[in-house]
């Protein structure tokens, strides 16, 4: 799990950074118009907002050959719960060797060993982090973990879920949180991830 981890553990820490520092959790999207995909790395991978949801175009971030873009809720949506999506794409060949079929326990006990909870934490102490589940559905490995590490900026609640997926030969990392005045029940960021994943995985076979 060596060079895995370590590509787990700059995606977790970058992605939950840049959303701690999103103030807003409702995005217009370019020039007042709602954006529901973004192409990166040069269209190597296509992210894919869920239904309700926009990309904020300002927030793409690629360098040394990975990439990161934020999503919200879109301005005038008032059905689908307010929260921060963050997609983070790893380096080329970083998704190689995640089996997701066979794969599942592995990664469960990494992800709950303490080089595990130590890659998920925002400042990298394991002790911040506690797993409540980790499960695998047919496209990602999924984990719902809270991180209550000190000094925390909200907006963003310390609960959140994160899929782990391979793309195209990279690591995908997606995160879904809610805003700290209005959190999202586990059941609500359960669903959003299963629906960001699905809207991902399916714009990469299209």
């Amino acid at each position: 799990m060596g060079q895995r981890s370590r590509h787990l553990g700059q995606s977790g820490l970058l992605g939950l950074g840049l959303c701690i520092a999103l103030a807003a959790c409702v995005l217009p999207g370019a020039g007042g118009k709602a954006l529901s995909r973004q192409k990166v790395l040069g269209g190597a991978v296509t992210m894919v907002a869920p239904q309700g949801y926009c990309v904020e175009p300002a927030s793409l971030l690629e360098r040394d050959d990975t990439a990161l873009v934020l999503m919200g809720r879109c301005s005038g949506e008032s059905v689908r719960s307010p929260a921060v999506l963050t997609a983070i794409v790893g380096t080329s060949g970083s998704g190689a060797g995640i089996d997701l079929a066979h794969g599942g326990p592995e990664l469960a006990r990494y992800f709950r060993s303490s080089a595990g909870r130590q890659a998920l934490s925002r400042r990298g102490k394991a002790a911040d982090v506690t797993v409540h589940q980790v499960l695998g559905i047919p496209e990602a490995f999924l984990l719902h973990l809270t991180d209550r590490g000190p000094g925390r900026q909200a907006p963003t609640q310390p609960d959140s879920w994160r899929a782990v997926l391979p793309l195209a030969g990279r690591l995908v990392t997606l995160t879904v949180t809610g805003p700290a005045e209005s959190p999202m029940s586990p059941e609500q960021g359960r669903a959003l991830i299963e629906s960001f994943v699905a809207a991902t995985v399916e714009a990469q076979a299209g």
